[in-house]
């Protein structure tokens, strides 16, 4: 037990939370083998769930970015195959091959998909 308060109190430490001079403090009297004060324990575990919440927030906010930008992706895909077909209208409607009511409706058919 005592061997896992010091290493969380060196990541406290380490991490920049807290009071540093206490965390210093503690840490000193657990490496003494002193027991620590009700309110000491008490302030390293309040620290550690505040760095515990910060670390799941960031970590959710890796996630949502990853997630955002396979979308990104996923959507300028097709916007692009939706610009080529839009263009080889064109180039159909311009060679003749299609009449403008046809190009109208086949348009209007791309923008719905």
């Amino acid at each position: 037990m005592s061997d896992d308060l010091i290493k969380t109190v060196q990541k406290l430490i380490d991490s920049g939370k807290g009071d540093s001079n206490r965390l210093h403090e503690i840490f000193d009297v657990l490496k003494h083998g002193t027991p620590l004060y009700m309110s000491d324990y008490k302030y390293v575990e309040s620290l550690i769930k505040i760095l515990e919440e910060q670390e799941q927030i960031k970590s959710e906010k890796e996630t949502k970015s990853k997630k955002t930008k396979g979308q990104n992706k996923k959507s300028e895909k097709v916007q692009s195959k939706g610009d080529n077909a839009l263009k080889i209208l064109k180039n159909r409607l311009a060679a003749g091959e299609i009449t403008i009511e046809e190009f109208q409706e086949l348009k209007k058919v791309l923008k719905e998909t």
